[in-house]
C-alpha cells in the first residue's frame, strides 16, 4: 500500500526565534540547528542551550519524532531516541510525529525519508538551487510504501546492521590511517 506522509504523520515547523540566539550554559533546553545535523543523520553532542522561558512545551522534541531538515544542501531525517533530553529545533527543521505506531514505525519512516529516492523528489519539487527549501505542501505529498509493521521492523533491522558495519568500517580506517601516520613518524625519526 502507498499512502501520503500526511495521511500517517503529524508535521510541524520548527520553531523561529526573534532574536539572535545567544548561549545559555545554564540554559535547560538544547536547541538543534541546521549546523548541528551531520550527513549521517547524527545529532550534535554540543547544542546550544536557552532558558525554559523562551519556548512552549509543545515545541519539546518526544522520543519517537523525527526531525527533517527542509532548508540547506541536503534532506536529512533523523530520529530522537533520547527520552532524557529537553530539545527543539529550529525553523530549518519540520517535526514529524507518527500518528500510529500499530501502522508506522518511526524508524523505518527515517530510513524511508533518507532514500536517495525520497531526496530526488525533495529537491525536484523544493525551491532555490545551490541552497534549497522544501515547502511542507511538498513534503506532505510524498508517497511512502506502507508494508506490514513486520516488513517495516525487518528493514529497519537490516538496515540497522548495515550501518553498524559502516561506523565500524570509518572507525577501521582511521585506526589504519593513525597506524601508518605512527609508522611513517617512526621513519623519518629515525632516518
Amino acid at each position: 500500500m502507498i499512502v501520503k506522509l500526511t495521511e500517517i504523520v503529524e508535521i510541524k515547523t520548527g520553531i523561529t526565534f526573534r532574536n539572535r540566539l545567544l548561549d545559555n550554559l545554564d540554559g535547560e533546553v538544547e536547541v538543534i540547528q541546521m549546523k548541528d545535523v551531520d550527513e549521517n543523520c547524527m545529532i550534535s553532542r554540543r547544542l546550544m542551550r536557552i532558558g525554559e522561558n523562551l519556548i512552549k512545551s509543545r515545541h519539546l522534541l518526544q522520543p519517537g519524532q523525527i526531525i527533517l531538515l527542509a532548508k540547506g544542501k541536503s534532506i536529512r531525517a533523523c530520529l530522537i531516541r533520547e527520552p532524557d533530553r529537553k530539545q527543539v529545533i529550529s525553523s530549518a527543521f519540520f517535526s514529524i510525529r507518527v500518528k500510529s505506531l500499530q501502522k508506522v514505525l518511526p524508524e523505518y519512516l527515517e530510513w524511508y525519508l533518507n532514500l536517495p529516492r525520497a531526496e530526488e523528489y525533495f529537491q525536484a519539487q523544493a525551491s532555490g538551487t545551490s541552497m534549497f527549501s522544501l515547502p511542507m505542501s511538498v513534503l506532505k505529498n510524498l508517497e511512502v510504501p506502507l508494508p506490514p509493521v513486520e516488513v517495516q521492523q525487518q528493514v529497519v533491522e537490516i538496515f540497522s546492521i548495515r550501518r553498524q558495519e559502516k561506523k565500524t568500517a570509518r572507525e577501521l580506517e582511521a585506526k589504519r590511517d593513525e597506524y601508518i601516520r605512527e609508522l611513517l613518524i617512526q621513519r623519518i625519526s629515525g632516518a
